[in-house]
């Protein structure tokens, strides 16, 4: 419930008290809510008092940051310092003040970077650690029994060799000296000639492979010997149009016959058909004359095929060293034999009595993967059989010897690869009783290394 107020301003209405009671109950208020008597309470609309410190009058002492309450601030009396010590100044002998230490956020990823910077020089020592034991093992480190550490390194020269002759004294500093600059001169090294040095091909290039030619399908090299005969025409069409070669008889076919003979076929059709069969049979005969001559001789293709694998050879020399557990069917001998002739080969089959035989071969690259595929894969070496009789021979006379065993005779294969140059200068078969034979043999021809691994690789 409001109470009620004899004007707009929100006082109370006046008592009926009388006024010394009045005045008293008035300061016993006052005196209540702490306000001295006679000073103005200030008050909001609601009438309640404002707190101290929004009121306008009120002056609030700043209190600076270094103060301490604990502190003992206050001078004794009766003390004087500058009486202790006049010749100390006591303005310096304040309490030194605690510093202001705010607070501080370890940023992210601040303990991982150190870490990795750890690790980083953890590994870095390693690896320094063991190249210093890997120069140790090799013997680089200096020896500080013998004093090497103390040896004056090799310095590098101060200009190089090849640029003596273009600088004047042992320096770079001349490089804008005029004197070399006279092309007139004789003496001058540099000149207006270029010195193009000859080309020396690489002995490796000799062996790379051709570049491989241009694959066409069946229709496109149709095409291709179309349009090269129809250029070929259109040539000779041309040069019968100048007159600079006579014309063509007509080519005269019995299904044409009509066509290009109508009145002298009309006349005497026998006698034109006749003439007509033997223009064409001499056209076949001449068709065929012109492929016999183009065709190779014997002794043609036979020095095609040498020039060819002469070709091959220029490409690089390649050899091949196989190992056969047990080479003694004859059948298997005259195939080693004969196809080492045929793909011209050279080298040797060396074979000891009661032992293992090897196969050395040295020719071109085709030759010797087509020879290593007849004894890798061709040849079945498990097989045995008697050889041929000789004509002349009393087959109840001679008894058959007995076929060895070779079911578990193979061929393998040691080595193969490119070598500079043949060891062996023709093909041969040799047949030796003795170990030390054989190595006398591969030793002439700088191959006993063959043999002996041959004599330490075990069969598979």
């Amino acid at each position: 419930m409001k109470r009620k107020t004899d004007d707009h301003s929100g006082n109370p209405r006046k008592s009926k008290l009388p006024p010394s009671l009045r005045d008293k109950v008035e300061a016993a208020k006052q005196k209540l809510n702490g306000t001295p008597t006679g000073k103005r309470v200030e008050r909001t609309a609601l009438n309640v008092e404002l707190h101290p410190l929004l009121k306008q009058n009120v002056t609030s002492s700043i209190i600076p940051k270094d103060y301490n309450p604990v502190l003992q601030t206050k001078v004794r009396p009766g003390f004087s310092a500058s009486q202790l010590n006049p010749y100390l100044d006591q303005t310096t002998l304040s309490k030194p003040t605690r510093p202001y230490r705010p607070l501080k956020f370890v940023e992210k990823g601040a303990y991982v970077k150190k870490a990795d910077e750890q690790r980083e020089r953890l590994k870095k020592l390693q690896e320094e650690q063991q190249l210093k034991s890997e120069k140790e093992s090799l013997g680089l480190e200096p020896d500080e029994v013998l004093g090497e550490q103390y040896f004056k390194p090799i310095q590098p020269p101060s200009i190089e060799p090849w640029d003596k002759p273009l600088l004047k004294g042992n320096s770079y500093d001349n490089l804008d000296d005029v004197t070399f600059l006279d092309s007139e001169d004789e003496n001058n090294p540099i000149t207006i000639y270029i010195q193009h040095p000859v080309p020396i091909p690489c002995p490796w290039e000799k062996n790379d492979p051709a570049p491989p030619s241009l694959h066409l399908t069946k229709e496109e090299q149709k095409r291709l010997r179309r349009n090269e005969r129809a250029i070929k025409h259109k040539e000779k069409q041309d040069r019968i149009k100048l007159g600079l070669d006579p014309a063509p008889p007509p080519k005269v076919k019995l299904k044409n016959l009509m066509n290009v003979l109508t009145n002298d076929a009309i006349k005497d059709p026998t006698a034109l058909e006749a003439k007509v069969r033997a223009e064409v049979e001499e056209r076949r005969l001449k068709h065929e004359m012109t492929n016999e001559e183009r065709k190779l001789t014997p002794e043609q293709k036979a020095v095609k095929r040498e020039l060819k694998k002469m070709k091959e050879l220029d490409r690089g020399i390649y050899c091949a060293v196989f190992k056969i557990d047990r080479l003694v069917n004859p059948k298997h001998i005259y195939k080693v034999d004969i196809n080492a002739k045929q793909n011209s080969l050279v080298g040797s089959i060396v074979s000891v009595k009661d032992t293992f035989s090897i196969v050395v071969v040295e020719g071109g690259e085709k030759s010797i993967r087509k020879y290593k595929n007849l004894l890798l894969n061709r040849i079945i070496w498990a097989e045995n059989e008697h050889g041929k009789k000789l004509e002349g021979e009393d087959e109840k006379d001679q008894e058959e010897p007995v076929l060895e065993d070779l079911s578990s005779n193979q061929c393998l294969l040691l080595w193969e690869g490119p070598i500079p140059d043949f060891r062996f200068r023709s093909w041969s078969n040799k047949q030796f009783e003795e170990e030390l034979e054989a190595l006398n043999f591969l030793g002439f021809h700088q191959a006993e290394i063959y043999w002996r691994e041959a004599k330490v690789t075990i069969s598979q």
